[in-house]
């Protein structure tokens, strides 16, 4: 039992990779008496479900002393043959659909006649049909989270047969979260749930999937020590395919960080730049030479030799005096930069140049351009700059064009709610699930926060594989959290199965109108 506090405070935000496959420990402690007991519980209450449905749809139907009461031996065996089979197709108003655990009934109820007796119609025992209705219940909770005509509806599919079977013949089933058969479902179905969704879906994961439930269907025979061994084996391959993310998260991460450290070094060289051009009239094209090319020259310099290093103080020192110069030349027709001196300028810049990925035509055109005014009158052709100034314009910056530019939403400031998740958002820890809606059917897709940087507002998304899946600015997060098209992903303390369980259980006592006691599994 939770107290008072643990069940106030905050959920935290799932942070580790799928695995929901892991092998139950032995659980020797519940077993034999407990579980009949808490059985006879779910009966009760499904008992009280039958008495109020039959009350609002009239007298209960009246059950045939003269019906045939299959054993459990007989109803196993139809149900192997049941197994063996594919399943047949269902149609619903003349429409395929999945078959549910009620179709699989009347399927059996079928092929039981052909075992009574003249003149008798197969009836299930109470204690049987109950068993079917509740792992229909189940089912129904379970495939409410699953996308229909998904692989994760055909592996569910596939497994109502066997894990019928497991329910009539051990009613542990229902009350043992250990139970391995239990485990196993769980395993499908919450893989399938969350991990098998849209484009981003792992093809080697379902194909696993696949040979996993393929192996229950056709070799399942009553022995549930398979489902312990299919679950370890397929839990290994989970942790297989963990680590392989972990290694493929770790190279985006380092990548993202890479372009942080870039972005943070061209914000740095263009605060220099216009501090060294604050207040002063310079030639409109060699203000923006400046604050382009040459600001890609200290962004490079900054990243890789830091801002106090010489090299990053020369350059900025070389910035400062082609504006002084040309400053002078403005003012008083006579240039700070001695032709001889430009000579050399003009070559140091062409290299620098080169260095952030200028071709050398473009280089020596740049150069010429910096120095010419800086040193003398530019009587150069109008037309020639423009053509410069178009090629520069198109040309890709230095930290541009790497795929990591980032999804933002500009119209508008943040609203004060959009600000507080803004707030929310610094503080999850990397490696937080999200889920978001990627059609308008409303489908989601989990993906995993990998990395973000308060300094300049990007976040790093990966999916279950470690593939980079987007870079968006946490503006643009805290907007599509609070449209509701993307969420935090909570981390829970009971398996999907178990919750699912409850559910059922819950409904149950809703119809039964009393407040009996659930069993604790």
């Amino acid at each position: 039992m939770l107290s008072a506090r643990q069940a106030s405070a905050p959920a935290a935000p799932l942070t580790a990779w799928p695995n929901p496959a892991v092998p139950p420990e032995p659980d020797a402690a519940s077993a034999g008496g407990a579980d009949v007991e808490m059985f006879d519980v779910l009966r009760q209450l499904l008992a009280g479900r039958r008495s109020l449905l039959g009350k609002l749809g009239g007298a209960p139907a009246q059950k045939n002393a003269n019906a045939f009461v299959p054993s459990t031996a007989d109803l196993q065996s139809v149900l192997q043959n049941l197994q063996r089979k594919p399943a047949a197709p269902v149609l619903v108003d003349g429409k395929p659909a999945a078959r549910s655990i009620g179709h699989l009934k009347q399927d059996l109820l079928a092929q039981l006649r052909q075992l009574s007796p003249e003149g008798k119609a197969p009836a299930l025992s109470d204690e049987d049909g109950d068993s079917i209705d509740l792992v229909g219940m189940l089912f129904e909770h379970l495939m409410r989270d699953v996308r229909p005509n998904s692989p994760a509806a055909a592996l569910l599919g596939r497994l109502q047969v066997p894990l019928l079977r497991v329910a009539l013949e051990d009613k542990a089933f229902f009350t043992r979260r250990q139970h391995p058969a239990r485990q196993m479902l769980n395993a499908i179905a919450e893989t399938g749930a969350h991990w098998l969704g849209g484009d981003e879906g792992d093809r080697e994961l379902v194909e696993k999937l696949r040979l996993v439930v393929d192996r229950v269907a056709n070799d399942f025979s009553g022995d549930a020590r398979m489902f312990t061994d299919l679950l370890g084996d397929l839990s290994q391959h989970l942790q297989l395919q963990a680590r392989k993310a972990e290694v493929a998260e770790k190279r985006h991460v380092e990548s993202a960080r890479g372009r942080e450290k870039l972005e943070l070094a061209r914000l740095n060289a263009a605060e220099a730049i216009d501090a060294k051009l604050a207040g002063k009239r310079i030639p409109k094209f060699l203000h923006t030479l400046l604050a382009q090319a040459w600001s890609d020259v200290l962004s490079l310099t900054l990243l890789r030799q830091g801002e106090d290093s010489e090299a990053f103080r020369h350059q900025l020192h070389l910035a400062e005096r082609l504006i002084d110069s040309a400053v002078s030349l403005r003012t008083t027709g006579k240039p700070l930069i001695a032709p001889a001196e430009a000579h050399g300028l003009r070559e140091e810049i062409e290299q620098a140049l080169v260095r952030v990925g200028y071709h050398a035509e473009d280089a020596q055109a740049v150069s010429a351009r910096l120095l010419s005014a800086s040193v003398e009158e530019d009587e150069s052709d109008p037309a020639s700059r423009t053509e410069l100034a178009m090629r520069l314009k198109a040309r890709t910056r230095l930290g541009q064009g790497q795929g990591g530019g980032a999804e933002d939403d500009k119209a508008s400031p943040l609203s004060a709610d959009e600000r507080a998740t803004l707030e929310r958002i610094k503080h999850l820890p990397f490696g937080a699930w999200m889920e978001f809606t990627v059609n308008q059917q409303g489908d989601r897709v989990r993906r995993r926060l990998s990395w973000y940087s308060t300094v300049t507002g990007h976040c790093l998304f990966v999916n279950a594989r470690g593939q980079r899946v987007g870079e968006y600015s946490l503006n643009w997060l805290a907007r599509e959290i609070n449209r509701g098209n993307v969420r935090v992903v909570e981390a829970q303390p009971e398996s999907l199965i178990d919750r699912a369980w409850h559910a059922v259980v819950g409904a149950l006592r809703g119809f039964a109108g009393r407040s009996a006691t659930p069993p604790a599994a």
